[in-house]
Parts: C-alpha cells; sequence; structure tokens
C-alpha cells in the first residue's frame, strides 16, 4: 500500500500505550477483585449528584451538546470569581495542551518543560512542530529548577509548562517562587501552569494561578474534573486564562468537543463539596498510612501535595510491578519516567492501602534474594 508520507514532526512521537483494563487483566490472569493504582483515579468513584445528572440527561443524548458548555461556564466562573470570558473547555485538561500548542507554536519554536513531569507537554509540542526544551528538576527532593528554567527561555521560547503539584513527584512550586519567576519571564512567552492536582494540595503557600492573572500576568491555569471529582471516564478539563488567551484558544478548539453528559455531569459534581471533602479527607488518611507502611519497608517517598506517592523501591520497577500484578496490584512503573526503580501508587482506600502494602512486602522479599 502507497500512502502519504507521515509529517516530520511527528517521527519522534511515540504513541501512548494505555494499560489494559482490569477485566482484561483479571481474565488473562485468572484474579478477581484487582485494585488499581496506577492512574491516580479517585477510588471513591464520582459524586452521587454527578451521577443523578447524567441519569437525567440520558434521554438527550441525540442532541449537539452546548458548544459554548454555559451552564457549567456560569457556575464555574462563580465558584472560582472569574468573568465566564476567561474559562476555556476541553475534552480533558489534555485537549487544552493541544490548543495552546496549535496557537502558540509554529514549526521550529520552543516550549520549555521540567522532566520528570507529565508527557503530554512534550507530545503537544511535537504535534504543533515545536521543539521541546526539558529541564530536570532537582536531584533528590525533586524540585523546580526555576533558574536553569529561566535560563532554558530563548527567543524561540513561545510557551513554558509548570505542573504543581507535579506529575509523577508530586512536589509543588510555592506563591513566592512562582512570584519571582514571573517577574523575570520574558515578554511573549505565555506560562501554563497545569494544576489537575490543586485540590489535594496542603502547603498554604501553593499558588491557585488565578492570582496571577488577576495581576494580567501571562497566565494559564488548567485544571480538570478527573481527579478529586472523580470523572475521569467523562474527559472534561478546564482552564483559566485573560480574556484574550481564551480567545486565541477558541480558534483551534472544535466546536463539540466537551459531551452533554461530561458537562451535566461537571455542574453537579461542583455542587458536592461534601463529595470533594471526602476525597480530600481519604488522601490526608492514606498519605499518612502509606508513609507508616513504606517507612516499616525502609522505603522513603517523596513527600507528596498531590494523590499519589513517587518512591523508590531499589529494584527493578518492571520487575516489581509484575510481581503487584500478580497478586491483584497494579502501580505505575517509573521507568517511563526516566526513574528504573522507582514507582507511582495512587493513593487509595484504607483497605486498598492495606492490600498494596501487604503485597509489596512480598515483592520486596522475593526480589531481595
Amino acid at each position: 500500500m502507497t500512502k502519504p508520507e507521515i509529517r516530520e514532526c511527528l517521527q519522534d512521537i511515540k504513541p501512548y500505550i494505555p494499560g489494559k483494563p482490569v477485566e482484561e487483566v483479571e481474565r488473562e490472569l485468572g484474579l478477581t477483585g484487582i485494585i488499581k493504582l496506577a492512574s491516580n483515579e479517585n477510588p471513591l468513584g464520582a459524586s452521587p449528584r454527578a451521577i443523578e445528572a447524567m441519569q437525567k440527561n440520558l434521554k438527550r443524548m441525540h442532541s449537539y451538546p452546548d458548544g459554548y458548555s454555559h451552564y457549567l461556564r456560569e457556575a464555574l466562573s462563580r465558584k472560582q470569581g472569574v468573568q465566564p470570558e476567561q474559562l476555556i473547555f476541553g475534552n480533558g485538561s489534555d485537549e487544552i495542551l493541544s490548543f495552546l500548542t496549535l496557537a502558540y507554536v509554529n514549526p521550529g519554536d520552543e516550549v520549555v518543560m521540567a522532566t520528570p513531569s507529565f508527557s503530554q507537554y512534550e507530545f503537544a509540542t511535537r504535534l504543533a512542530g515545536g521543539v521541546p526544551r526539558q529541564v530536570e528538576l532537582t536531584g533528590g527532593d525533586f524540585q523546580y529548577d526555576l533558574d536553569a528554567i529561566l535560563a532554558a527561555i530563548n527567543e524561540k521560547t513561545r510557551l513554558v509548562f509548570l505542573c504543581t503539584p507535579n506529575n509523577p513527584t508530586g512536589t509543588i512550586i510555592r506563591k513566592q517562587e512562582l512570584n519571582r519567576f514571573m517577574e523575570k519571564l520574558p515578554e511573549k512567552v505565555l506560562l501554563v501552569l497545569d494544576q489537575a492536582y490543586l485540590e489535594y494540595a496542603v502547603d498554604p503557600d501553593h499558588p491557585t494561578g488565578i492570582e496571577h492573572i488577576e495581576q494580567s500576568y501571562p497566565v494559564i491555569s488548567l485544571r480538570t474534573f478527573s481527579k478529586i471529582y472523580g470523572l475521569a471516564g467523562l474527559r472534561i478539563g478546564y482552564g483559566v486564562a485573560p480574556v484574550e488567551i481564551v480567545a486565541d484558544l477558541n480558534r483551534v478548539r472544535q466546536p463539540f468537543s466537551v459531551n452533554a453528559m461530561a458537562q451535566a455531569a461537571a455542574r453537579a459534581a461542583l455542587d458536592d463539596e461534601e463529595h470533594v471533602e471526602r476525597s480530600r479527607r481519604m488522601v490526608d488518611e492514606s498519605r499518612r498510612q502509606l508513609a507508616v507502611g513504606f517507612a516499616e519497608l525502609g522505603l522513603k517517598p517523596v513527600p507528596d501535595q498531590a494523590n499519589f506517592y513517587f518512591v523508590d523501591l531499589k529494584v527493578d520497577s518492571k520487575e516489581a510491578f509484575q510481581a503487584l500484578l500478580k497478586r491483584g496490584v497494579v502501580v505505575r512503573t517509573g521507568d517511563i519516567f526516566g526513574f528504573p526503580t522507582f514507582i507511582r501508587v495512587t493513593h487509595g482506600t484504607a483497605e486498598q492501602n492495606q492490600r498494596f502494602l501487604a503485597a509489596l512486602k512480598e515483592v520486596l522479599a522475593e526480589l531481595k534474594r
């Protein structure tokens, strides 16, 4: 078969390979009751109000969704204290990353980002024909080296991606650090603050991003309904930015990328503060439980402000993954982030954590023989 040549900028893109569905893994291994602690999902599930809202909207699925997300936009603008025109919605915040590179990155332009961090920054950059410039987090404690990031910016730089709390490390940038960074950020460079895990951060010095937008800095804060709101399967995220930036992003946005069910569920989830607080409290309790369990195993996780731990097992993470999988526990291996002895494990319920720690104890004893 003959076909057109694939675009040159796509040559270095490696397709994302998702993990198998739990049901398929159970079938292959002959197991039941596998617990998935690999994707930073909310183990408490979606808000009951969100589920009820989806059920009410089932009979409307023959109609196209509201391309402007009017009712969700109004509800979110009130909650965040911003103008409706300052909000942009996408099929997950991942899609908004692509909006940003499609709107602002020409072939050959550069985008600065940290590593290890969210892989979609590099993907979105390359998709637009841009060049990713990666700056390593500081050794050992996985903190942002904002001075090094500033030094990586040049006349070709269009965007800077900063994830806080950072995936996969759970570490954050504090307000004072971000303030100093913004003061030195060159003109015509847009800062993208990916804050998918913002609701889990307990450090009072963690920035919201909105305060910098109010000060007319070129900033967009990306948020998601996938994590604490438990709507990962519906794929809906949003960004808060100056009106002028949102107007640019709307030029590249597909008219119906956010489906009607997701809009209805997200709007209802916003009002369910009880579910959000319960989810936040579960993560707080999990941090303590896993920290104690890791300490008993002689392990020390990276202190996190998200809903997961990044921890060095001192053994090959792929071998540990397979051994844990046989015991009905799924985690994320660290080799995909460039740290082959680390794993990322999502905070779970007390019962899930107990199963994970018991399985990990067996696995470490097995692999260290």
